[in-house]
Formats: structure tokens, sequence, C-alpha cells
């Protein structure tokens, strides 16, 4: 079970508050699980949530946010044992009383603020201050200095250390720091108390993250020096103190000596470079007599590698999992964008169709649609949504269902397009703006009369050599630009063997190896030496010579295509 510890200066401070369902809304409604009395707070703020062994936070929209370890929540957030969370001037630390790490008592929340809060600065740490009796460079791999190390741990000891840390640690990165402590209170007989602090990438501040007590019953208060920690962030060197009471690096004002620590080695945790600290590993004795050697400092170091090597890993799997993550709904969201699109051509005695819709990711902005009314006529659309990716998919979806509400209420074409083009010059589109073919087939009369907002020019193909764009002079602005706009019909008679053509900008965009874009002319002069040919083959053949014109060249806009034609 979970649990809250208020730890701000109300009244209420040190007051448990159990997370006790698998939702608990915090807020200052009366019916939320968990209620705050004060008026910043929002009625559901926030909310904590168990799934399995987990805790996470999310916020509810909330007025003022909601804060951990001084980091916005703009998402669900994985909560870890003596994390701080903060709501208005609220404060709390969060327990997990499952967790395997040791928790932290109330009177302790001071000194994992101060660790959380602990920001290295750039500036050079005055090397007079520091005594060191022991330091090992961990930068540049691990090339150890014999000068500083009379004596180093048998390559049995450090292999056996490094095989058993190697085999005992997981790949998720929450099971990977208790494991850690457990390891190194196994190698280090002598320690008593081992941390693990790494540096949070979004605030670049020092953040306690795990921490072991040796004995399991230890009620002894949790104590790290900033100082220490200063030094081994600035030198990138592991250092050792086996006299806490006489080194000059401790200042008395950090009560380490009144807690009994007589010894301390600690060690960053490097990246693969070897340029960045990632953290700092620290341990220390409160046993009387106890104290870390020079070779126990050689096994930390050696021990701090492979701890960064598998701490990185882990990071990195955590990264392609949520990738996969990631992938797997963009390609879920793939099918139901696909789905919104019709699922065959209509049937029209004498007129056959094709249809193509090729995103440049995983989701697009381009759209199309036949849209039969009841009197035979068939609407036919194809809009191409500025930008790509997520967002433009999201605007396509909706004009898809604005087109089709907007022929429920009117059948004149003019009158609909006018009425998109309202609804997208609203400040709430941020400046999108939908290039639109908008046209309807009348059968019966074999005429299309058609709009465009902005859109690539339709062509029109007689199968004899005959190739032309159509309505070039009555393009008007594409829907969202201004909400006075203007659109003029235009009408052409489909003959006996002839087709149009509706493309998006993203097939003459298709660039080659050569750096060379196909354009409308390429297009143009691929559709002059096509015959009359059942519509399907007319397309399939088109998008084929678009790509073969790319080659491997990858796409880089949204590709999508509307032919139709006669054929008696």
């Amino acid at each position: 079970m979970g649990y809250l510890r208020r730890v701000d200066s109300d009244p209420s401070k040190g007051e448990r508050i159990d997370v006790v369902a698998d939702s608990s809304r915090l807020g200052r409604q009366t019916d939320c699980e968990i209620v705050l009395n004060n008026g910043a707070v929002s009625r559901e703020h926030a909310r904590i949530i168990r799934d399995k062994d987990r805790f996470y936070i999310e916020d509810l929209n909330s007025r003022n946010g909601t804060y951990v370890n001084s980091t916005q929540v703009t998402a669900r957030t994985l909560l870890h044992n003596s994390d701080r969370i903060r709501i208005c001037d609220m404060e709390f630390i969060f327990f997990d009383e499952g967790s395997q790490m040791q928790t932290l008592h109330p009177d302790q929340a001071e000194v994992l603020k101060a660790a959380s809060d602990a920001i290295m600065s750039d500036e050079d740490v005055c090397d007079d201050a520091f005594k060191i009796k022991s330091s090992i460079s961990m930068k540049g791999g691990l090339g150890l200095s014999s000068a500083v190390l009379p004596q180093r741990a048998s390559a049995e000891v450090k292999l056996r250390a490094l095989i058993d840390i190697a085999r005992n640690l997981g790949s998720d990165v929450e099971q990977v720091l208790p494991q850690l402590l457990d390891n190194l209170l196994r190698i280090f007989p002598s320690a008593d108390t081992a941390y693990i602090l790494l540096n949070d990438t979004q605030s670049k501040q020092l953040q306690l993250r795990a921490f072991r007590y040796r004995d399991p019953n230890s009620r002894e208060p949790l104590r790290i020096s900033r100082t220490i920690l200063e030094k081994v962030i600035h030198t990138k060197n592991a250092i050792l103190s086996d006299d806490v009471a006489n080194d000059s690096r401790f200042d008395p004002s950090e009560s380490i000596i009144n807690f009994s620590i007589s010894s301390i080695m600690a060690a960053p945790i490097m990246d693969y470079s070897q340029e960045e600290v990632l953290g700092v590993i620290q341990l220390d004795t409160r046993t009387a007599g106890k104290a870390f050697s020079l070779e126990d400092l050689d096994l930390l170091v050696s021990v701090s590698y492979q701890i960064a090597v598998t701490y990185q890993n882990a990071l990195m799997q955590g990264v392609v999992v949520l990738e996969k993550i990631i992938e797997r709904d963009m390609e879920l969201a793939n099918r139901v964008q696909r789905a919104l699109l019709p699922t065959e051509p209509p049937i029209v005695p004498r007129y056959g169709f094709f249809d193509f819709y090729q995103p440049a990711r995983y989701l697009g902005g381009d759209y199309y649609d036949y849209i039969p009314l009841p009197d035979g006529r068939v609407v036919l659309t194809l809009g191409d949504v500025s930008g790509k990716g997520i967002a433009a998919s999201l605007f396509m979806s909706k004009l898809g269902v604005e087109v089709r509400a907007g022929l429920l209420f009117e059948r004149d074409l003019c009158k609909t397009i006018k009425r998109l083009n309202n609804i997208y010059t609203d400040d709430r589109w941020e400046n999108r703006f939908i290039t639109f073919f908008f046209g309807v087939l009348e059968p019966d009369t074999n005429t299309v009369r058609f709009f465009n907002a902005g859109h690539v020019p339709p062509i029109l193909c007689d199968g004899h050599g005959g190739v032309k764009t159509v309505g070039e002079d009555l393009i008007s602005l594409p829907l969202g630009v201004d909400p006075d706009s203007e659109f003029e019909e235009t009408m052409l008679t489909i003959e006996d063997g002839q087709t149009l053509v509706v493309i998006s900008d993203g097939l003459t965009d298709a660039m080659n190896a050569n750096g060379e874009y196909l354009g409308m002319n390429g297009v143009l002069d691929y559709l002059r030496h096509v015959s009359i040919i059942p519509v399907p083959d007319f397309g399939s053949n088109l998008i084929n010579a678009v790509h073969s014109f790319a080659g491997r060249t990858p796409q880089t806009d949204d590709q999508s295509m509307l032919i139709l034609g006669r054929r008696d």
C-alpha cells in the first residue's frame, strides 16, 4: 500500500494519508478520495493511480499545476519511493510500503529535499579545502593509477563482483537501483549504508533514487554531504575518507560526525563517453573500527563502470520499450485513420473510380471521400491539411465529418464550401489551412462541377495524348485563410474515354536520388503516353510511375489521389 506524509508548515504536518484505492483523486471537492482543504487547489486537482505494484500521478488540468520533485507533471508520471509531491502550497512525500527500497522517516524529509535540490555548479571547487586521502580519476576509462593505489583488489575478487552485479541486475530501471545496492552491500562487507543519486534530466539536479541500510531495522537518520557530492561531480574522481572526524572535506554543520559515520567512499557514475556524470554512488560505515581500504576504492571504481553500463542499458531498453508502445499505438491509429476513408468506390454506370492514400508518416493530413447523394449524384472531395503527423490527421478527421454534415444541411456546393471556410478561419485552429477539391459528378449529364480552394488543379486526359489541367484561373484561397473568400465554380463535360485525375502535391513533390522533383510537368508527360484503359489500371500505373521516379528516396509528404473515368 502507498501513503502520503504531509511535510509542509501546515498544522497537519506529519499526517499520514493512505492511498488505498486504485484511483485516488486529490482535490477540494468533498467526493475526492483525498480531500485537500485549500482554496488554491482545484476541485479535482490530481489523481494517484495504482497499477499492480506501481503508483502513478497525473494532473487533472488543474489551475495551479501538480509538481513532483519540483518538476511540473504534464503526463502520467511514475512515483518513486520518497518522491516529493507539491500541490499549491501543500507538500507531501510519497511512500510505497511494498517498495524494495528502505523508506525514509518523516523527520528525514528535509534531508531528501536537500539532496534533490542540490544543483551542481560549473564553478571550480577549491582543491585546498579537500585533503583527499585517496582519489581515482574516472575520466578516460579504467586506467587506474598505481601511484595512487599501492595495493589493488585481486582480479578474482573484482571479477566475482562484476559477475555478481551482471547476473543479478534486471532490465527495468526501477528494479535495477535496489538490486545495485543489494550487490554493493554484499561486495563491501564494511559498508553499513549505500546510496545512489542520479541526475534528473529535466532539472539537472541530483536526486536520491535509492538507499539501503545493512540492518533493515535501522532507525538511523539519513545524511548526505553536498560537499562531497560536489567534489565527485566536479573532479569526476572517486574519493575515500577513512577518518571523517579529521577530514576537512566535511563541514561539521553537515552533522556527519554526530551520526557516527567513520568512513565514506563515493564514485561518479559516468556515461559511455566518460565525459558526463550521470550520478553518484556513496557508501559509508557507521560502526566503530570499520573503515574502507584503498582496495575497496579500487573495487568501487571497477563496479561503478559496470553499474554505469547496466544503468544506461536499462534506460535505453526503457526507451526502446516506450518507442515500441508508441509505434504500436501509431500503427493502430493508422488503421483507424484508413478506416475513416472510403472502403470501396461508388458504383455508377459507365464510370470507373480509383483512389490512393499514403501518408509520409504513420498518420497524415490528406483526405478524400465519395459521398453518394439521393438524386444519383456523387460528391468527390480531396483535401490536403497543412502539416503532417498527428495534428494534421486529427484535422483531417474533422474535415471529413464537417463535409458530410454540411451536405446534410445544404445541397448547394458553393454554400457548403463557404460554411467549411468559416469553420476553419476560427482562431482556435492556429492558422492551419486546407487545400481542397470539392466537386460533384452528375452521371445523367456526364458533367463534373467543382470548386478548387488552393489545391493542385485537376488533370483531364483523353487517352490519345491530350492532357490538360482544368480550372487554373478559378482557384481560390485555401480553406481557413480568409473568412471573406469567394469560390467560383468550374464545370466540364466528361466524354467517353476521358479520365479526370485529382492529386495532392505529395505526388508532384516526389523527389529522386538526384534531388530533382517530379513536378506537374512530370505527371503530365507520363499521362500523355497513357491510352484508354480501365480506370483502376490507369491509377495503379500512375502511382507506379511516381514511385519509380522517386526510387529509394524517402517520401517527404502525404500522397493521395482520386480518379474518375468515363468508359462507355
